[in-house]
């Protein structure tokens, strides 16, 4: 080597190797519920809670005789429990049967892999019930939110996603499901409202039309007694052995305002009113003269 060219020195301990970029871990994607997921699972569950609790209604009003003012108050009993259902199994991470088998759960809307508390379950589940008292809108905004978030989960600041991918059979049974289950709703919806009514309804128009029975039993009494009908209520309540009771059960199963008692002299017809929310009209001819 030259005397006079210049010496390099090379540390090589202190040059590190090249760094490796690893790529940011991912947040996992979060796939939010159909609407029509949810309204299947919404079903379910309500029909797990309403559907026993009219058959113990039903049964109640006939066995107990049960006032309307009672009726409406197991009434909202009833959907009182709902809610209380459908909030606790919304929050700590459970789910409501029907969401179960959907495979759709309720998380915050904060972090959509974290569960909800209590009282945000609780808000949404009453949430519900404005959602349905604003025809059916608060269900639909689902349809227009990005996260398909509908009124109730705004209201308890929550999203509904799903816990599974679902493929296209099971697609196709939730939503052939969701189908059956919102005609069959609109079936009973049609019934109680257009048609003959509902269970509890039929009991009490049942119950009219036996008082009208009784008090036609009682004419015929009246008239074998003395010899003609009689269109004066009080003398048919004295025949009946308890007019006490058979009074409370005029009170009980007949609107006052819509009785009439017609009286000829063969004959005899009774029009009176039951005690059901549509104070459907009863009526009672003898047999003889239908």
């Amino acid at each position: 080597m030259p005397e006079n060219m210049p010496e390099t020195r090379i540390n090589v301990f202190n040059d590190s190797p090249a760094r490796v970029q690893t790529p940011a871990p991912q947040a996992p994607q979060v796939e939010y519920a159909s609407l029509m997921e949810r309204f299947v699972a919404l079903l379910i569950d309500y029909g797990l809670i309403m559907i026993p609790g009219q058959v113990i209604l039903m049964l109640a009003t006939r066995n107990m005789e049960l006032e309307m003012a009672h009726i409406y108050a197991l009434t909202g009993l009833l959907n009182a429990v709902f809610v209380l259902y459908m909030a606790v199994f919304s929050c700590g991470g459970r789910v409501p049967l029907g969401k179960k088998l959907v495979g759709i759960a309720v998380t915050s809307a904060d972090d959509p892999e974290a569960p909800i508390g209590f009282m945000r379950a609780l808000l949404r589940s009453v949430g519900y019930y404005f959602s349905a008292g604003l025809l059916m809108c608060g269900f639909l905004m689902a349809f227009f939110e990005e996260r398909k978030r509908a009124l109730e989960d705004f209201m308890g600041r929550s999203v509904v996603v799903r816990l599974r991918p679902k493929g296209i059979m099971e697609t196709v049974a939730i939503t052939l499901t969701g189908l059956a289950i919102i005609a069959a709703y609109a079936g009973v919806f049609y019934s109680q409202t257009f048609a003959k009514g509902s269970a509890v309804q039929l009991a009490y128009i049942d119950r009219a039309q036996k008082t009208l029975e009784d008090l036609s039993l009682l004419q015929e009494i009246h008239r074998s007694q003395y010899g003609y009908f009689t269109n004066d209520l009080q003398r048919l309540v004295l025949l009946s052995g308890d007019p006490v009771q058979f009074q409370r059960d005029i009170q009980r199963t007949l609107d006052r305002r819509g009785f009439k008692l017609g009286v000829s002299r063969n004959t005899y017809k009774i029009i009176a009113r039951a005690k059901d929310t549509r104070h459907t009209q009863v009526v009672f001819i003898p047999y003889r003269d239908r």
